[in-house]
């Protein structure tokens, strides 16, 4: 009976024993895999130290260039900046200069507004003046016409008197005429004169016409 128990002891020693050295196979199979692994790690880390150096100095001498290219433009942007400033500076005297010309651009309309006003005034009064004058001138020229036409008939009344006169004038000068003297010389030296008139005819003549 013991030897049984014994013989079922050894069993299990042996069974644990086959399974410790498994257990301690595995182990030592996962510590070389560990140890692989490790030593990969370790290239790894060098590796990637290496590119970090690098990366480091790349990205130092990156932001050297980028922060000098950063400064030169914030100078840029100063220079840019001063000088808007000095542009924004001279608008405003600029436009303080423009304001005060328009005001007074507006002063000088509303005057000129006035006075445009005052000057319609006396046109309107002008105008009314001039229709007022313009119907006195058109009274007047109808007077004119009036004292032309009673001119021209006094004149043509006045050559047709004239007329008259000549006709007279010419008919007084016949009348004289026709009783003008003859007188009746001889032509041998101390003969007497004969002094004749012709009263009849003349009379019987301008009775006739």
């Amino acid at each position: 009976c013991e030897l049984r128990v014994s013989d079922e002891r050894y069993q299990k020693v042996q069974v644990e024993l086959k399974h410790t050295v498994e257990l301690l196979h595995e182990e030592q199979e996962r510590i070389v895999k560990i140890e692989a692994i490790k030593k990969s790690l370790e290239v790894e880390v060098k590796q990637l130290s290496v590119r970090l150096e690098e990366v480091e100095v790349n990205a130092v001498a990156g932001s050297r260039r980028i922060i000098g290219k950063l400064e030169a433009r914030l100078r840029d942007i100063e220079v840019d900046l001063e000088e808007e400033r000095r542009k924004h500076a001279e608008t405003i005297k600029i436009l303080r200069k423009k304001e005060r010309s328009v005001k007074e651009v507006y002063i000088q309309i509303e005057e000129d507004q006035k006075n445009l006003q005052i000057l319609q005034d006396a046109l309107e009064k002008a105008n009314q003046k001039i229709a007022a004058y313009k119907r006195q001138l058109v009274e007047q020229e109808q007077c004119s016409q009036q004292c032309v036409t009673k001119v021209r008939r006094f004149q043509r009344e006045l050559e047709a008197a004239e007329d008259r006169a000549d006709v007279a004038e010419s008919n007084l000068h016949l009348v004289r005429a026709k009783h003008r003297t003859f007188v009746t010389t001889s032509t041998v030296p101390g003969s007497q004169v004969y002094l004749v008139q012709e009263t009849t005819r003349t009379v019987n003549e301008t009775s006739s016409s």
